[in-house]
């Protein structure tokens, strides 16, 4: 409590005798969505009314009214502000006692910034930063971030105790999500209006982490995430796995302090940076019914924890870590996710935006020549989320991997696309070209002919890729894929390909592979979506 400032202390002194409790989130500078009701909620350790009233300039703007349910939890409901602005306070009453009191915020833009490490990476360590955090200066850029634990206990209480609302700037943006910050600016360079990102990251967590063991339920391949947990777990008895979680501990512990030492020398260093001076962060973590990665566990601790919250919209980065056997069951279970996620928010239609998997292959893979393809595989499943479900929206990022590291230093380029793309569905905005070309059709003919679909005007192959390096591949009956020579069509929306190893083409796929060049883009720089598909037409057919 120390951290927090005097007036925020105050507050929860005032919460504590009034038996009430407000979910973290709310604090001075919070920014709720304009033009959609706010939503307060917490506990009380005791039936009463809770009454909550928005003001500006000390005028009543909304009140609402509420009594506290069974389990102590409450949930007030205000009318919706009809424009971005403030500053406003927000007043919480139990039982007609003023109880706390939230004051400097903002009705605006909120959007989740959800997922894995990759979403999770901040700025400071990103690529160029040194360079472009000195020129952020002020902005209308806010930030909440969720703290991070495996199961609800005191020390998780606490840590969402001393969480602020912070304004970002120079001095502040450094440990802010990156993808985040660069959709944020984005979006902040089009709106008149501030900006609030809510932070809410587990590193290397399974899809299976992000939702209600219900809901996984619910699902063959939901449950077999579950399963596939639970035989983990029986590796290890409960005291094998209490000795193998606390060394794994104290190797973290060890990691960290050497990494802090190396952010103090370089607050710049990237990632692959830091692992060529003191390696690699300890990885795996040992798997038991206690382990903080489990199903259901960043939904319990942190989505939980925030809902309902008023949202604009979603965007996603995740994946990584469900490439290591559950490829094949992704899609489903990312669905289930997405529709909990909007259960829980109250919004049905929540705009839900995410970043397909970027290219990656370890070095052990690479110089062995081994591609198990599970990385391709998930980012297939990805897409059919994407085309599947309404409302949904994939950011094609497939140029942005890097060799032998599993979270790119480049985080301005999804930043932007996710951005492009909130602006082109969720905003409106015309003339965005927010998609990226994707294939709409293959044909046969003495090669293969592909027409691509998307926002642009002229497909660009990168000069100088030959056969082995076009990204396309070509199949017969067989199914054995060779690589095809690609070329741009006069029309400037067609590929054609020709691969003298196969006689009758029947499959072709583009940047199907782990990690791989990936040519073709637009002219406005969107790279082409990876995909594999049959070919059921001859040139000139229906």
């Amino acid at each position: 409590m120390n951290n927090l400032p005097a007036q925020v202390v105050l507050n929860f002194d005032i919460i504590k005798r009034m038996a009430i409790t407000l979910n973290g989130i709310f604090r001075d500078k919070l920014v709720f969505q304009w033009g959609a009701e706010l939503r307060i909620f917490g506990y009380s350790d005791k039936t009463c009314v809770i009454r909550c009233s928005l003001l500006k300039d000390g005028e009543q703007i909304s009140s609402g009214t509420c009594g506290t349910e069974q389990d102590g939890s409450f949930l007030v409901c205000l009318e919706p502000v009809d424009e971005p602005g403030g500053p406003y306070e927000i007043k919480i009453f139990e039982d007609e006692h003023e109880a706390a009191l939230i004051k400097d915020a903002y009705a605006g833009e909120v959007w989740l910034a959800a997922g894995g490490g990759n979403m999770d990476y901040p700025l400071q360590r990103s690529e160029f930063a040194k360079f472009i955090i000195p020129k952020i200066g002020n902005t209308e850029i806010r930030y909440y971030k969720v703290p991070y634990f495996g199961h609800l206990s005191d020390v998780q209480a606490q840590a969402e105790a001393d969480t602020e609302w912070v304004d970002i700037n120079s001095d502040t943006a450094g440990q802010m999500s990156a993808v985040a910050f660069y959709f944020a600016r984005e979006i902040e360079s089009r709106l008149d209006s501030k900006i609030g990102i809510i932070q809410c990251c587990a590193p290397r967590a399974t899809i299976d982490n992000w939702q209600s063991v219900e809901s996984l339920l619910s699902t063959k391949e939901g449950r077999q995430y579950i399963k596939d947990f639970d035989d983990e777990c029986s590796e290890l008895t409960p005291e094998e796995f209490e000795k193998a979680d606390a060394e794994y501990n104290e190797k973290v512990e060890i990691y960290n302090e050497h990494l802090k030492a190396l952010l103090e020398e370089n607050p710049y260093i990237t990632y692959p940076e830091a692992d060529l001076k003191i390696g690699p962060a300890p990885w795996p973590a040992p798997v038991g019914q206690k382990s903080a990665r489990h199903p259901g566990a960043a939904f319990e601790t942190m989505i939980l924890r925030i809902a309902p919250y008023t949202l604009r919209g979603v965007i996603f980065y995740q994946g990584e870590a469900d490439t290591d056997g559950h490829q094949s069951e992704y899609g489903h279970v990312f669905e289930t996710m997405i529709k909990e996620w909007r259960d829980v928010f109250f919004d049905d239609q929540l705009p839900f935006i995410f970043c397909q998997l970027p290219m990656y292959i370890s070095k052990d893979r690479k110089y062995m020549g081994y591609d198990d393809m599970s990385w391709p595989l998930l980012r297939e499943q990805q897409q059919i989320v994407a085309i599947d479900m309404p409302n949904v929206y994939m950011a094609v990022i497939a140029d942005c991997g890097e060799f032998n590291n599993m979270f790119p230093c480049d985080k301005k380029t999804p930043g932007d696309r996710l951005a492009l793309l909130a602006e082109k569905f969720v905003y409106g905005f015309e003339k965005v070209e927010a998609v990226s070309p994707f294939i709409i059709d293959a044909r046969r003919g003495e090669g293969v002919e592909i027409t691509f679909g998307g926002d642009y005007l002229l497909l660009n192959l990168t000069t100088g890729f030959g056969p082995d390096d076009s990204g396309f591949e070509i199949a017969g009956d067989d199914g054995e894929f060779f690589p095809a020579e690609a070329n741009v069509d006069f029309d400037g929306k067609t590929i054609l390909l020709s691969c003298p190893m196969v006689e009758f083409p029947s499959k072709v796929r583009y940047a199907f592979f782990s990690y791989g060049p990936t040519p073709l883009h637009a002219q406005n720089g969107l790279t082409a979506t990876p995909f594999q598909v049959r070919i059921d037409k001859d040139l000139g057919g229906a």
